[in-house]
């Protein structure tokens, strides 16, 4: 399965439908990255809907933001972490629409580092304010096979 970062409406990662907080203060929009076999660090940007006014993300993770690393965010969690890896909030206004989890700069994808730091792409996730989307997660990778093939894991 594929790694995913994702916005949700807290630590738990089950909603990323953040509800109703289109022009208020809130910093319950939380980034998870969802790892199964482990990672040490990942890189990325935010969309944020229109009429967002945005602070900052907030992280007990390393954090090397906008200002000095180039269009985007790198975090470096200190060492390897598996399962619901939470890198912290977003702290804004918010305007109606869609926060999305975008590749950052240049970069074609999304990406983090293993626990053998090396680079994989991951997929990133929505969430939404004040309006319904559709923010399931992406569907898990699957392999072609014959029938001969699948009949054999049987036998």
């Amino acid at each position: 399965m594929a790694d995913h970062i994702g916005i949700y409406r807290d630590a738990t990662g089950t909603s990323c439908a953040l509800g109703n907080i289109a022009g208020q203060f809130n910093f319950d929009a939380t980034v998870i990255h969802k790892s199964t076999a482990g990672a040490t660090g990942s890189r990325f940007k935010f969309t944020i809907p229109p009429a967002t006014s945005f602070f900052a993300p907030i992280s007990d993770y390393f954090n090397c933001g906008i200002a000095g690393c180039g269009d985007g965010f790198t975090f470096a969690y200190g060492g390897c972490k598996t399962g619901n890896i939470v890198i912290g909030t977003i702290d804004a206004i918010y305007g109606t629409g869609a926060l999305q989890v975008i590749p950052a700069g240049d970069q074609v994808s999304i990406i983090y580092s293993d626990c053998s730091f090396v680079v994989k792409s991951a997929t990133g996730g929505k969430a939404y304010v004040g309006t319904p989307g559709d923010c399931l997660e992406p569907p898990v990778a699957t392999e072609a096979s014959t029938w001969g093939q699948v009949k054999s894991l049987y036998r």
